[in-house]
């Protein structure tokens, strides 16, 4: 399991919800909501990530060692891949090889096409005569057949079964942010992230994915929820919308 997927199983087993997590730690809820989905940048550094880890951990009853470990060896994966690419940069200049003199090749070209437009100048009036020559010696005579005319088929009137309107594959979600607004994490249903960050009051995000939508909240009465078409309100901090319009608890 990811760091933040274990913040929030120890705080489900504490019995906290976030906004009593965030008056006994003293950190925001939309913080806290952004490090449950493994979004450690709003932080402000890795020094005050790891004091929030401990922080969390401390009030949830949790060890905060194999956390702090974890947190560490993935963020010095990402310093030294950063250390390599400011290395590669700085490196001196790369020697080309000469490149071949395109002036003189060109200028070969040129002689050869005036060349042969000069001997094509001096031919083409003969060339011309003899197949003026030919084109009158040779004159074929079309004789035009008239077709006659077909006759229209008689069809019978085909009745059609009405077709049954397509079952939706795809997953449309509006959020509406009302009151202060809400964090929100916005997954597909492989796990990729489609959207994150902070509604404020009054803005509206929509994202459609095919099959269905993974959705972590901070405040859940902040929002108006609409999935294709059908209007929800919910207490859950984390739910699946589906293609048929319905919300469900994640199993």
């Amino acid at each position: 399991m990811s760091i933040g997927s274990e913040l929030t199983a120890a705080r489900e087993r504490a019995d906290m919800t976030i906004e009593q997590l965030s008056a006994a730690t003293r950190i925001r809820t939309g913080l806290l909501v952004a490090m449950e989905a493994d979004d450690f940048s709003r932080c402000g550094g890795n020094f005050y990530a790891r004091g929030h880890i401990r922080a969390i951990a401390r009030v949830v009853k949790a060890d905060p060692a194999p956390l702090l470990a974890t947190f560490d060896a993935e963020h010095a994966v990402e310093e030294d891949k950063s250390r390599r690419e400011e290395r590669a940069a700085i490196k001196g200049p790369t020697l080309h090889p000469a490149r071949p003199r395109w002036a003189v090749v060109v200028g070969a070209i040129l002689v050869g096409l005036m060349g042969w437009g000069m001997v094509r100048l001096f031919t083409v009036p003969s060339d011309v005569e003899a197949n003026a020559s030919k084109t009158a010696a040779a004159t074929p005579v079309v004789t035009t057949v008239t077709p006659k005319a077909t006759p229209t088929p008689t069809t019978k009137p085909t009745t059609s079964k009405p077709a049954k309107p397509p079952v939706p594959t795809k997953t449309k979600l509006t959020l509406h942010a009302k009151g202060d607004g809400s964090y929100v994490t916005v997954r597909d249903k492989k796990g990729k992230r489609l959207f994150q960050g902070l509604l404020g009051t009054g803005t509206t995000q929509t994202i459609t994915a095919t099959g269905d939508i993974r959705v972590s909240v901070g405040v859940p009465a902040n929002l108006s929820i609409t999935v294709n078409g059908h209007t929800h309100s919910t207490k859950l901090y984390r739910f699946t919308a589906h293609p048929n319009g319905t919300l469900t608890k994640p199993e």
